[in-house]
């Protein structure tokens, strides 16, 4: 915001200052006050007839000590220019009296730090012209072309204040659209008194309106996302039932099926399991996208959760030909739910070992890390599997998105196990990030906030 406040400010004093540039263009001919105007012509004749009579009586040597300062000066001139009494000590004084003189008028010369100013003047029937050099007194009088303080501190007023009408809607919808980015689609803009009152001020403004819009948006997309996840929750159901019926008649195809049959009969069952696993894929990830935080959570140990399932994985494993190790750490207890807490882990050693080679490494390890003040427990979950291609490291963790296998070497899958745990991750509060590492292979972090600031290590556990 600060950003837009400063380019709102930037852009009003340019165009005010193009607009001062032109007007005083020759900025002491005509002054802002007309009393100060009056006040300086009183003073400037009043000096000039004192001068003219020193000048004719012959005293200009007695007064000379009287027509210069430290900072400033006075002198007569004739109207040819040439000075009679007192020297200003500028360059071009004698034109510029001259041109006095000639118009009959005040005129005046501005310089870096002080101005010169020609007026003529009449004294015992004789024309004269008073030169007076003024030294600036301030730092905004340089040039004469900048405005008073009082305009200055009436002008910031104002640009700020139109800088933050424009700028706090403009943050509101920021943060609502990063709020509904993250997921959370019940999000609207809501107005504050003021706000609202001033832009609703002779008619709804087009910032009125951008907010109404993104509301009608977002209400939008939160009705299409929740009819998304119950037509995926409600096909679901409803292709668990022939699922049922389709086992059954499998059971019943096998006593009847000859030998020959059986092939086919067990690709049916894999095809059929399969299915069966897929649709409680995505039954899972509906319940999980409706969930903005976990309710009824309680003190869960990471560590304890990842040694429990280290037994189930582990056989898991074996059936590919892999090998899993861990390293555990004690210390790394959070707000949540175990069994949330376990399906986000769960499913990413499973797709470590869905992609990983045969006799593959894959390597789980808990431990603690900071996040500024805040402590994160982490685990970490490492294969030596082909890896994802850079470009689509930020998009596995899309629901249903799958990598290309002819760029990974990616077997086929579902591509729902890493948004279920990526979304588990998000209701606790966590995030999980994903990288290459540089020997081979994935590493997957998942990093949920510790409930307490009291965390201390009690060593690490290794698991073979």
């Amino acid at each position: 915001m600060l950003r837009l406040v400063l380019k709102i400010f930037l852009a009003y004093w340019i165009a005010a200052g193009v607009v001062i540039v032109v007007s005083d263009f020759e900025p002491h001919r005509e002054n802002h006050h007309p009393q100060l105007e009056d006040a300086l012509d009183s003073s400037l004749a009043m000096n000039g007839s004192f001068l003219a009579d020193a000048l004719e009586s012959g005293r200009c040597s007695d007064v000379k000590s009287m027509l210069s300062t430290q900072n400033d000066a006075l002198a007569i001139a004739g109207a040819d220019g040439a000075l009679l009494c007192g020297d200003t000590g500028v360059a071009g004084e004698r034109a510029l009296a001259q041109a006095a003189a000639k118009d009959h008028k005040r005129v005046t010369d501005n310089h870096a730090l002080f101005q010169l100013i020609a007026t003529p003047i009449a004294a015992h029937n004789h024309h004269y012209v008073l030169l007076l050099k003024s030294q600036y007194v301030t730092a905004l009088q340089v040039y004469g072309l900048l405005p008073g303080n009082t305009t200055i501190a009436i002008s910031c007023v104002v640009t700020l204040f139109l800088a933050f009408l424009v700028a706090l809607p403009i943050r509101r919808l920021r943060k609502a659209a990063q709020e509904i980015g993250a997921g959370d689609l019940d999000t609207r803009v809501h107005w504050g008194k003021a706000s609202e009152t001033l832009h609703a001020f002779r008619g709804r403004d087009d910032i009125a309106k951008l907010v109404e819009d993104f509301n009608h948006m977002a209400a939008r997309l939160q009705s299409l996302a929740a009819a998304q996840r119950m037509l995926l929750r409600d096909v679901s159901h409803e292709l668990r039932s022939p699922l049922a019926r389709l086992s059954v008649g499998l059971g019943l195809a096998r006593q009847e099926a000859a030998p020959a049959m059986l092939v086919h009969l067990d690709r049916i069952e894999r095809e059929a399991s399969r299915l069966n696993d897929l649709i409680g894929q995505i039954l899972a990830l509906s319940q999980l996208e409706t969930l903005q935080k976990v309710e009824d959570a309680e003190d869960v140990s990471l560590s304890k959760v990842v040694v429990d399932l280290m037994p189930d994985v582990q056989y898991e494993a074996a059936q590919s030909g892999c090998v899993i190790t861990a390293d555990i750490t004690e210390d790394s207890t959070v707000r949540g739910n175990s069994e949330l807490l376990r399906a986000a882990v769960e499913n990413i050693v499973r797709n470590a070992i869905a992609f990983a080679p045969l006799n593959g490494a894959i390597h789980i390890d808990t431990a603690t890390s900071m996040d500024g003040d805040q402590p994160l427990a982490v685990v970490r979950i490492s294969d030596n599997g082909p890896g994802i291609p850079e470009s689509e490291l930020k998009s596995v963790l899309k629901p249903f998105y799958r990598v290309n296998p002819m760029l990974s070497g990616h077997k086929a899958g579902f591509g729902i196990g890493l948004a279920i745990a990526n979304r588990a991750a998000i209701v606790h509060g966590g995030t999980i990030h994903i990288r290459n590492r540089k020997q081979g292979g994935l590493n997957v972090e998942i990093c949920i906030p510790i409930s307490s600031n009291e965390h201390v290590s009690r060593g690490v556990q290794k698991i073979a």
